[in-house]
């Protein structure tokens, strides 16, 4: 699950495979099917309930530009976890004692980043997911050691799988 900020209103978003290029994309409850194509010139392609629209994608410093017939949406989006994390803590401090990373949605591990014994900081890239042929980077939610990697590259994963514990 994925929160997405648009205009300061917030949406949550599962991504769910449903075929080859295929997703089931539940926005606020309410389910859109998406056929995702990236072109040549890094533009995607999608066919959203049928309907056609090509967007530039483009990530800076942690949020999405969406580019889609001259028009620009600038759109922050944060897993489950680090919603939660900021809203508990007010924006800031660690989580307490060992914190399994788990997959949000399903996908392709592209690289995994760190291995075990690993010292990381909170929002230090622990692996790279590719979903919706766009690649994600994960990272720690808090600052730590890594104890555990139960992935490794080229992992096909589904949603809620263990990904990297650090304690």
């Amino acid at each position: 699950m994925y929160i997405a900020t648009l205009d300061n209103i917030e949406y949550k978003i599962e991504v769910n495979e449903v075929g080859e290029n295929k997703y089931e994309v539940i926005i606020d409850e309410t389910p859109y099917i998406v056929d995702a194509q990236l072109t040549e010139f890094s533009v995607y392609s999608l066919i959203i309930n049928g309907k056609s629209y090509e967007i530039d994608l483009d990530y800076k410093d942690g949020v999405y530009h969406v580019y889609n017939e001259g028009d620009l949406f600038k759109i922050e989006v944060m897993d489950e976890l680090k919603k939660r994390m900021l809203e508990k803590r007010g924006g800031a401090g660690s989580l307490e004692g060992a914190y399994t990373v788990k997959s949000e949605m399903p996908g392709k591990v592209v690289e995994v980043k760190v291995k075990v014994d690993d010292e990381v900081k909170e929002g230090d890239v622990l692996l790279i997911l590719e979903s919706m042929k766009m690649q994600n980077e994960i990272k720690s939610p808090k600052d730590g050691k890594v104890t555990e990697v139960f992935i490794k590259d080229g992992d096909t994963i589904e949603a809620d799988a263990k990904l990297v514990t650090i304690e």
